[in-house]
């Protein structure tokens, strides 16, 4: 018989939170720099596989894609980073 484990605390991860408010300052700087540079090619893609008139649907969806893909990667890249520095100071201390 398998045990659910028990949950302690009140749910709140400051490691967790920190992660997702350094991400999103990521996404708040990088994201427009990402969307910028490839925004020419997804244009001339979508120009060419669904014509001018879709075009601009590309370009609302690209921006939320890059957004969304922005704050993931960099969420995840902060979590590993801030379990890494905490594990490290750990270590050194005990």
């Amino acid at each position: 018989m398998q045990h659910r484990p028990t949950h302690k605390g009140n749910g709140h991860d400051p490691k967790e939170a920190m992660a997702v408010v350094l991400a999103l300052v990521a996404t708040f700087f990088g994201g427009p720099e990402l969307y910028h540079f490839t925004i020419g090619t997804v244009i001339a893609f979508a120009e060419s596989r669904y014509g001018a008139d879709l075009a601009p649907v590309a370009v609302i969806g690209w921006a939320l894609i890059v957004a969304a893909f922005s704050f993931y990667a960099a969420r995840i890249t902060f979590d590993i980073a801030l379990v890494s520095a905490i594990m490290a100071v750990a270590m050194r201390l005990f």
